[in-house]
């Protein structure tokens, strides 16, 4: 016969075992990031020419107001129009990519910078571009789709 304080043992190791299964069974996090959780800023951007093209430089501060963290894999930029400073536009296809790799914690933000080079021998005063993240899980949100002022000299 088992005593009354093995039984006790048992019990507990039982439950202890149990517990610690519950997670894998159940998961506790399903939280999934809206495009509208992840707020993109665009800053300090310069248009660098030389006699063999462009470099675009900006800061990128991505801010992650979701109730869970945000696993980044990469950002996927897309330019798909300059506009030069006599006001006229050429419609373009030029894409980059930047990996990231790093977790924004809920309530939490992430800076990069970025250098999107470019053949141009005259630098846009404007670009059109759309900026996209690509989560760890395979999925992306587009959370940048606008102009960025290229002529605008910040102080970093």
């Amino acid at each position: 016969m088992v005593s009354r304080s093995s039984r006790i043992k048992i019990l507990l190791i039982v439950l202890a075992v149990l517990v610690l299964f519950i997670p894998f069974l159940y998961p506790l996090s399903t939280c999934r990031i809206e495009k509208q959780q992840l707020h993109m800023s665009v800053a300090f951007t310069r248009w660098i020419v030389g006699p063999e093209g462009g470099i675009l430089t900006m800061k990128i501060t991505i801010e992650n107001s979701a109730g869970c963290d945000a696993n980044v894999e990469s950002l996927q930029f897309t330019m798909y129009r300059l506009i030069y400073p006599d006001n006229t536009t050429e419609d373009v296809s030029l894409n980059d990519t930047q990996l990231i790799g790093t977790t924004i914690p809920a309530g939490g933000n992430f800076t990069t910078n970025f250098a999107f080079e470019q053949p141009f021998s005259v630098g846009p005063r404007s670009v059109l571009m759309k900026i996209t993240v690509i989560l760890q899980d395979g999925s992306s949100l587009e959370v940048f789709d606008g102009p960025i002022d290229t002529t605008v000299q910040q102080k970093p």
